[in-house]
């Protein structure tokens, strides 16, 4: 009896306990039905599962775990979003923003030239102009029929910008004005210049002034021909004058680097002249070579310290350098920190994967949008959270508690975007409004297999199971090239070892790169899309492959780069009408729609190339690696290796250039990047063996210049023919 009583006692004791912990998991419905409740893990689509019911108590258990571990990472996201302010930076470089001027503010690009009436051993009598009286017809100094002139290696008539200077184009420098006589108009200035060479045709000073005529007159072509016979004719001891009036014409027609060889040849006849080395900082100024600009504003004041103009600039160069600085190691802070954002959004889909596995499909979405916040409706960000806490952003109080984990993502890459920014706009960051990226809500009306269905080639790739065959073209020919081939005008490359930027694109595999930041994206033709734009960021990979992406290409692309113009056409085929920034918008929205990954992270990498950052391409090139099938490797191969040329890193460039040619030795941009590789390391027959496969293929590769490039060299191999070649290189990355 006492057994009894006591088996009851232990059985009630044991319903309690069950009943208290089934209230979360069952209840009774009205007609006595008992059923899971919607937000339990219980709750099971197939019942009849067996397997399923026995694997609830595993996956309750993983879910439980990835709970634990989102508070943690929750907080120390806030605690890092807490510390991210760009205000930092500011209050770090406190002189800089104090400086009246920033780079951004001073015109590098003012015209070159100064007044050497007072220098010595001339005369104010030898500038003193034949004054005729005007007749019916103002004249014009033409100073090419003063006296003939083929050529001269006085007058660098060996540079490719002298050779075509009837196609160069210039601005009117109406600020040269300064220099003519007192109480003279252009016109008459120009109608007693003429008749002062009719009388005196040699005379280096009216040739001089002729030139500055014309260089008013922002005609570039004459103001040479005036300048070439100066330098001719001017004594050595001042034919520094005419060499700088040389320089500054090359520099207003934006042919910088040619500007810096005459301006150093003008240094050499004249070192002590301290606006030379101020001129030649501008010109590496505008080239984006800040440290020999600063070398050259430091000579100018040594000369003349007082020079108010080398001041600013070295000022405003030295901060600029400070700021990117700043910035570069602010935008590794914003990457590190979006990347735990992210790891936090995928630890929170684990979860939702292990606690909703077996839910109705009904309650889980119910489920989705009530236990794990409001932050995951994709249509809660068509009103802007940034916009909701700028009111309690100001002072730099940023009060986190109103702001989820998503705002604080946007907030994150909107940073990023600013980043980016050029540095002379800091000054008015702090007091403009942070724009959050609107999700586009159109994406979410297309069907699934209509977007996957452009995640593999919807043709067959465009090089294929075809051989390279010869072909009838002019250069198969034993007598090719011949003499007229080679004419200076029909080349363009000089010795061929600068560098040209190779990309090979995915539509060459099948892939319609062109509706994915088009109709995939629900942007109708002629149409914009939306504002505002972003640049297309990728993320940051956890690790870089060092076969191919090493720590030496990425600390080299770190640097200051000048932009990959060429490949601009590529970009903007993808939408025709638009401009840069819009089309990286349309790759961005493809890349969060999920579309064709590596497909999008190759145009993101195309994106970051034309702007000339290399170093955020690589981001994009490693995630295309990781996702590219194997048989399409090559293209982001080809991208990588026309990094590693860009940087010099020229065996590198080679190594994985030959890889790509092991997956498809068809391709004739791999061809003609192969080719150009060899012919920088010497390998003249291998450059042009290769070059002549690529266009076996496509004839017309690169908009002719691979053909151009193949004549060049032909040229150069039988009659020792090098077009164009001066020591540009070693100035700046030359672009052809």
């Amino acid at each position: 009896m006492l057994r009894n009583r006591i088996s009851h006692r232990i059985v009630a004791i044991f319903a309690l306990i069950l009943e208290i912990s089934a209230i979360k998991h069952w209840i009774v419905t009205e007609n006595g039905k008992i059923q899971p409740q919607h937000d339990s893990v219980i709750d099971m689509r197939r019942p009849d599962d067996l397997l399923s019911f026995l694997d609830q108590e595993k996956r309750w258990e993983t879910a439980s775990a990835i709970n634990k571990r989102i508070p943690r990472k929750e907080t120390s996201i806030n605690n890092q979003f807490a510390d991210l302010d760009i205000s930092d930076i500011e209050n770090s470089n406190l002189n800089c923003f104090s400086l009246d001027k920033s780079l951004g503010d001073i015109d590098v690009h003012t015209s070159i030239m100064t007044d050497f009436k007072h220098r010595n051993g001339i005369s104010k009598k030898d500038y003193i102009l034949y004054n005729k009286g005007a007749n019916n017809k103002q004249l014009e100094p033409n100073c090419q029929k003063t006296f003939p002139l083929d050529f001269s290696i006085h007058t660098f008539d060996h540079l490719k910008v002298m050779q075509n200077r009837k196609n160069l184009t210039q601005h009117e420098e109406l600020s040269l004005m300064k220099y003519l006589p007192l109480n003279i108009d252009l016109n008459q200035f120009g109608h007693q210049l003429a008749y002062s060479l009719s009388r005196n045709k040699t005379s280096w000073i009216y040739l001089n002034l002729a030139s500055l005529y014309w260089r008013i007159k922002g005609n570039a072509y004459n103001a040479l021909e005036c300048s070439r016979r100066a330098i001719v004719h001017a004594p050595r001891h001042y034919r520094d004058i005419p060499l700088l009036n040389t320089a500054g014409i090359f520099h207003a027609a934006r042919y910088f680097g040619e500007a810096a060889i005459v301006l150093h040849a003008a240094i050499s006849y004249n070192p002590l002249e301290s606006y030379y080395h101020l001129a030649l900082g501008y010109v590496y100024t505008s080239l984006g070579d800040f440290k020999r600009a600063v070398a050259c504003y430091d000579n100018c004041l040594k000369l003349a310290p007082e020079t108010t103009e080398a001041k600013q600039m070295k000022s405003a160069i030295l901060c600029h350098r400070l700021l990117e600085t700043s910035l570069l190691s602010f935008d590794q802070h914003l990457r590190d920190m979006l990347s735990e954002i992210y790891t936090y959004h995928d630890s929170k889909e684990e979860g939702r994967k292990h606690s909703l596995w077996e839910q109705d499909i009904k309650s889980t979405t119910k489920e989705m949008k009530r236990a794990f916040g409001p932050e995951q409706n994709p249509h809660s960000f068509t009103i802007n959270p940034i916009e909701k806490s700028t009111k309690q952003h100001l002072d730099n109080n940023i009060m986190l508690s109103s702001m989820n984990l998503e705002d604080r993502k946007k907030v994150a890459e909107n940073k990023l975007q600013h980043a980016h920014l050029p540095n002379h706009a800091l000054k008015n960051l702090q007091q403009s409004k942070e724009r959050n990226h609107a999700t586009q809500d159109t994406l979410m009306d297309l069907k699934v297999k209509d977007i996957h269905a452009f995640a593999v080639p919807t043709k067959n790739p465009k090089y294929y199971n075809i051989e390279i065959k010869k072909g009838n073209e002019d250069f198969e020919a034993d007598y090719w090239p011949k003499i007229s081939d080679c004419d200076g005008s029909m080349l363009m490359f000089g010795d061929g070892k600068q560098y040209l930027p190779i990309y090979l694109s995915p539509e060459n595999k099948g892939y319609a790169i062109h509706s994915l930041v088009n109709e995939l994206i629900d942007i109708e033709l002629g149409k914009k899309h939306p504002l505002p734009w972003h640049p297309p960021l990728c993320q940051v990979p956890e690790s870089f492959n060092e076969k191919y992406i090493t720590h030496i290409l990425l600390d080299a692309t770190t640097r200051q780069h000048s932009s990959d113009i060429f490949l601009k056409p590529f970009l903007h085929s993808l939408v025709q009408t638009a401009e840069s920034a819009e089309i990286g918008q349309r790759i961005l929205t493809a890349i969060e729609a999920k579309i064709a990954p590596w497909v999008l992270s190759m145009l993101a990498s195309l994106h970051w190339r034309t702007t000339g950052k290399p170093r955020l391409a690589l981001d994009c090139l490693q995630l295309a690696l990781d996702e590219v099938p194997e048989e399409f490797r090559d293209v982001p191969l080809v991208s990588i290796a026309s990094i590693h040329h860009k940087m010099g890193l020229i065996d590198d460039a080679l190594r994985i250039t030959k890889e790509a040619m092991r997956i498809n030795a068809v391709e004739p941009m791999t061809n003609f990047l192969f080719g150009i590789l060899l012919n920088v390391k010497g390998n003249h027959t291998g450059a042009i063996h290769y070059l002549k496969q690529a266009l076996r293929v496509d004839l017309h590769l690169y908009d002719g210049k691979a053909l151009m490039l193949l004549k060049t060299l032909a040229c150069r191999e039988k009659f020792n023919v090098i077009i164009g070649n001066h020591p540009v290189d070693s100035i700046h990355d030359t672009v052809f």
